[in-house]
C-alpha cells in the first residue's frame, strides 16, 4: 500500500508535477527531520538538511526509479548529506578552536560586549537589506515567533514558500556573519538558532 502510493507520487514527480513533490514532502519531511536531528543534534542543521534533501530529490527527479522504494532513496540521500555536514562541522569547529587559541584580540568582557553589539547592529542592518517579502517573513518568524503555518496564512502564501524564504535569509546571514570570525558565528547561532 505504502509503496504503491509512493509510486504514484513519484510518477507525478518525474513529470515535474509539483503535486507529487508536495505529497512526498508532506509525507516524509517530519521523519526526515527527526532522522537528521538524531544524527546532528542540531535543529537548525536538521531543518536545513531536510530542505536540502528535498531540493536534491527535485533536481534528481528524472533519475528516480519508481519501481524501487522512494523512502530508501530519500533516506540514502539524507544519510549522505548528513555525513557531509558532520565532516564540515568538525572541520569548522577545529578552525574556530584554532582561532580562539591564537586570537588575543578580545581580552575582556567589556570589549566582548562592544564587539557583540557591533555584530548585532550589522545583523539588523543585513536583515533590513533583504528583499521586502523575505525580510517580512524572517521578522515574523525569528523576531515575532510566528510558526511557518501562521506566516503562510497571514501572508496568503504556501508554507513551502515561507520555509524557502527563511532558509534563504538564514543562509545569507550566516555567510555574511561568518566573515566576523568567532563572534559573528556565535551571534548567528545565539540569535537565529531556532
Amino acid at each position: 500500500m505504502q509503496i504503491n502510493e509512493d509510486n504514484i507520487y513519484v510518477e507525478y514527480l518525474k513529470k515535474s508535477d509539483i503535486v507529487g513533490f508536495d505529497a512526498l514532502f508532506h509525507k516524509y519531511s517530519k521523519s526526515l527531520y527527526a532522522f537528521t536531528l538524531s544524527i546532528t543534534r542540531d535543529s537548525f542543521a536538521a531543518e536545513e538538511l531536510t530542505q536540502l534533501v528535498f531540493m536534491k530529490v527535485w533536481e534528481k527527479r528524472a533519475l528516480i526509479n519508481e519501481h524501487l522504494s522512494f523512502k530508501s532513496f530519500l533516506f540514502s540521500i539524507a544519510y549522505n548529506e548528513t555525513i557531509s555536514w558532520l565532516r564540515k562541522e568538525k572541520s569548522e569547529k577545529r578552525r574556530i578552536n584554532e582561532f580562539a587559541q591564537k586570537s588575543g584580540t578580545i581580552t575582556n568582557e567589556t570589549e566582548l560586549t562592544v564587539e557583540f553589539r557591533n555584530i548585532e547592529g550589522l545583523a539588523n542592518q543585513l536583515i533590513e537589506e533583504m528583499p521586502e517579502k523575505r525580510k517580512e517573513i524572517f521578522k515574523l518568524s525569528r523576531i515575532n515567533g510566528f510558526s511557518n503555518k501562521e506566516i503562510a496564512e497571514k501572508l496568503g502564501i504556501s508554507v513551502r514558500t515561507v520555509e524557502n524564504q527563511i532558509s534563504s535569509a538564514l543562509r545569507y546571514l550566516r555567510e555574511k556573519l561568518e566573515k566576523h570570525q568567532i563572534l559573528g558565528l556565535l551571534f548567528f547561532f545565539i540569535m537565529f538558532h531556532q
